[in-house]
């Protein structure tokens, strides 16, 4: 068999730990995980995919009130992680049926909780490995196993894909305004020529406002300016006569009196005062009219604008800005032709451009499937299934996604004479983990934490200890857990745990604990003969041994 690519990177960090609570038959627990194999071992009916169970639900597997301990009104499962983008996430069940979800303590959807907590576990066992029964899903598997010319194609190919989209939105849009263009053109014409053909000015209207009341009050203009100028200079006495004889007066007395020389200083300034109004009074008199001709003229111009104001604007400064915005479409529709032509050729070149990735892709892609057949295919027969056959197709899609034009299916059956039908239609949990281990060996996968369930049923002997060795292999860069009933399994274990019930105050419970190194023979014994004596502990030990001796270059010899 061909080398395998490298493992991609993971997307987040492992988990830390797990915490359940009213969850099934726990009340109160908390799981310190390891970052390598973590194996889960009990007595049958301990509960022992509650651990599974607890990891669907927090990758955003669907709600069960039926997980609430009995008796309890809500149920909670939250994992911390060895990351910073993430730190914790939780889910939250109530027999209300008001779930909640939340990550780094706050309230998120379900969605997205499934979203950032699903790419970095994955789950698999019967009923809940539906990573890969989608084509979509099974594309992007074997998508890990292109060269990096095939994968520097479909990233060229998404970036034209999403241009090629944008352009069509684009070209759309102009053919819409197309058909619309020339009654658009037509407004906006009438309403840009209709402003300026009024040649509106900031503040105009307010300075005519000004003048209109000026028109208007004329004959008291006039009056009260006649009146004024009577009382201080055409009447007899006028007000500037009377005030150059007191003026006069206070000087003859002033040659006696400091003060009324003072008095008459002052005096003074005002009899100038008077003249100088007296004279600009008479001055305004003579230049004023109050020409009815010119009312009519400021009234009609401020009709002009407001009738302007009413159609575009509430002030002339919004009027003009309105004839600018007017003026800009305008100059935008008329080089729409031109426009559509040029993104016309851009979406032709385009469609070049994909159809020539396109194939690059797909021959990269019917390679890369017969790799994977010919990796996935023995690795079923060590995994217990010698009889396997594994293929994947790759044919045309009924309709193209950034990914390329290809829809890709995997194919499977366990046993002799059956046809391949879609890894959707594995009926066994245990065939669908081996499965699933199989081809994340050959192809990497980007999640920091992989579960498997039921991995281990049917199978036996040689086939268990290769199970062992390919789990251990997967996780020398990954965190993987695995609920097993086999001791040739459990003996490639990093961190080890045995699920028990107990009594505790008239109720069930599920209690986890973490075997010491000293302890992890025993419970291998028990495993392998359901009591501990001597020899189901010599047995156990030479399990140990063995899983010991198989390091990790010869654990992935097995993947080669």
């Amino acid at each position: 068999m061909t080398s395998q690519e490298p493992n991609p990177p993971i997307l987040g960090g492992v988990l830390r730990t797990l915490e359940l609570r009213d969850f099934a038959i726990v009340d109160d627990l908390a799981i310190e995980l390891g970052p390598g194999l973590n194996v889960l071992t009990g007595e049958t009916g301990a509960g022992k995919s509650i651990v599974i169970d607890a990891l669907e639900l927090l990758a955003g597997g669907r709600a069960d009130v039926a997980m609430i301990r009995t008796g309890a009104e809500t149920a909670m499962v939250q994992g911390e992680f060895a990351e910073h983008d993430l730190s914790s996430a939780s889910r939250r069940l109530s027999v209300s049926g008001r779930h909640a979800a939340r990550i780094d303590g706050e309230l998120v959807s379900v969605a997205e909780l499934s979203e950032r907590c699903g790419e970095r576990i994955a789950v698999f066992a019967q009923h809940g490995a539906l990573e890969l029964q989608s084509s979509t899903a099974q594309r992007a598997q074997l998508d890990r196993l292109l060269p990096g010319p095939a994968r520097s194609a479909l990233e060229s190919f998404t970036a034209a894909y999403e241009r090629l989209t944008a352009v069509g939105k684009e070209i759309a849009a102009i053919e819409q305004a197309q058909r619309e263009r020339v009654r658009r053109l037509e407004v906006l014409t009438y309403q840009i020529e209709d402003i300026a053909r009024e040649k509106p000015v900031v503040g105009e209207d307010d300075r005519l406002e000004a003048e209109l009341d000026t028109l208007r009050n004329a004959e008291r203009i006039v009056t009260g300016a006649a009146s004024a100028f009577a009382a201080l200079s055409d009447a007899e006495p006028s007000s500037v006569g009377l005030a150059a004889e007191a003026l006069r007066q206070l000087r003859s007395a002033g040659r006696h009196s400091t003060t009324l020389q003072q008095l008459a200083d002052d005096l003074e300034g005002a009899v100038s005062a008077l003249g100088a109004v007296s004279t600009e009074v008479e001055s305004f008199l003579a230049s004023f009219e109050a020409d009815p001709g010119r009312l009519d003229v400021v009234q009609g111009r401020l009709a002009t604008l407001d009738t302007l104001k009413r159609k575009y604007g509430p002030d002339l400064a919004a009027v003009l800005q309105f004839q600018g915005e007017a003026s800009a479409e305008r100059d935008s529709l008329e080089q729409l032709d031109a426009t559509a032509e040029q993104l016309g050729v851009e979406r032709a070149a385009l469609e070049d451009e994909l159809a020539s990735l396109s194939t690059t892709i797909r021959a990269a892609r019917v390679e890369a499937a017969d790799r994977l057949r010919a990796g996935v295919t023995p690795l079923l027969a060590r995994l217990g299934m010698p009889d396997a056959v594994f293929s994947v197709e790759v044919e045309a899609a009924q309709r193209r996604t950034a990914h390329g034009d290809d829809a890709v299916s995997f194919r499977f059956s366990a046993n002799p004479g059956e046809e391949p039908t879609s890894l959707a239609q594995i009926a066994s949990g245990g065939e669908m983990s081996r499965v699933m281990l199989a081809l994340h060996l050959v192809t990497g996968t980007t999640h920091g934490t992989v579960a498997f369930d039921e991995i281990d049923s049917g199978i036996g002997g040689r086939a268990a200890h290769d199970v062992g060795a390919l789990l251990s292999a997967l996780a020398q860069d990954r965190q993987v857990l695995v609920v097993t009933h086999l001791a040739q399994v459990a003996a490639f274990a990093d961190d080890h745990y045995v699920v028990a019930k107990e009594q505790t105050g008239g109720r069930t419970v599920t209690t986890i604990e973490r075997l010491s190194e000293s302890e992890r023979p025993a419970e291998l014994a028990r495993m392998l003969s359901g009591s501990v004596t001597r020899a189901s502990l010599e047995h156990a030990a030479e399990l140990l041994t063995g899983a010991r001796s198989v390091a990790a270059h010869e654990a992935l010899d097995l993947v080669e």
